[in-house]
């Protein structure tokens, strides 16, 4: 019961945050940010923990389903190389600065919880970016390069983040080799389940007539995708960014899927 009252509040409190950037012109965001860092200090609020096995399960898929729509393969064809280099390269780079910082500044911490650090900081948030850009006046092509680059990023820090993770709780060395195959096994695997489902789900909505029950389809496939590929072994985030664009490109939509559709998920 705590854990749902707190997830309540906090949905009260994200709902909150947005009206008042809207009002204000600030991003969102940073005044969730500031909203619950105040309510951190308030005396005699009660802590508790939410399992860290439902946190992701519970709040990744969707978010990333609503951006992941929009986009489209053309676009990723378009920007693939500055895709690529952000959401690979610069989330490596980026986790070596912040765990070498780590490692010079927090003594006794090792290179594995360095680099456990550096994962959990590296990649940027895709929703925070559209908050953000927005009210700054940030060209429309350069946030669509920074949100579709998002949906990607987290494939990377998470394998390195789990690779940090294993040798930190298993007492091993870091193995770049094991890395990279790591890497390689999420991506291939992710990118298959996505293709395979959001086909599997195009093709089941063309057999469906009521414009509900093809929009209620669309609710459940981010979950079940993310959970099949986490199951696997592979990346939960490319599994579900993958599935969004293939149904977003194949299935048949009217204009009434389209209107609920993103009524619907411009809320998540």
């Amino acid at each position: 019961m705590d854990i749902l009252m707190a997830l309540t509040g906090l949905l009260a409190a994200t709902v909150f945050a947005v009206a008042l950037g809207n009002k204000t012109g600030l991003p969102w965001p940073a005044l969730l940010t500031l909203l619950t860092t105040a309510v951190v200090f308030i005396p005699g609020f009660s802590t508790f923990t939410v399992p860290s096995e439902l946190i992701l399960p519970i709040f990744l898929p969707p978010l990333l389903w609503a951006l992941a729509r929009r986009t489209s393969w053309g676009v990723i064809r378009e920007q693939w190389r500055t895709i690529l280099l952000l959401s690979v390269v610069l989330v490596v780079i980026t986790t070596a600065g912040v765990g070498a910082a780590a490692y010079f500044w927090l003594p006794g911490i090792g290179l594995a919880g360095a680099i456990l650090i550096g994962a959990a900081i590296a990649p940027p948030d895709p929703v925070a970016v559209e908050a953000v850009a927005e009210p700054a006046g940030i060209p429309h092509r350069i946030t669509t390069s920074l949100q579709t680059e998002g949906l990607f990023n987290d494939a990377a820090s998470i394998v390195l983040f789990h690779l940090a993770l294993f040798a930190v709780t298993e007492g091993n060395d870091l193995s770049v080799a094991s890395g990279v195959l790591n890497f390689v096994y999420s991506s291939v695997v992710a990118a298959v389940l996505g293709l395979v489902i959001g086909r599997a789900a195009a093709w089941f909505m063309k057999h469906i007539d009521d414009s509900t029950a093809r929009n209620a389809l669309t609710w459940v496939v981010p979950f079940g995708t993310y959970i099949t590929a986490e199951y696997l072994g592979a990346s939960g985030v490319i599994a579900v960014v993958i599935a969004a664009i293939e149904l977003s490109s194949r299935a048949p939509l009217i204009a009434q899927d389209r209107s609920s559709g993103q009524n619907f998920w411009d809320s998540a």
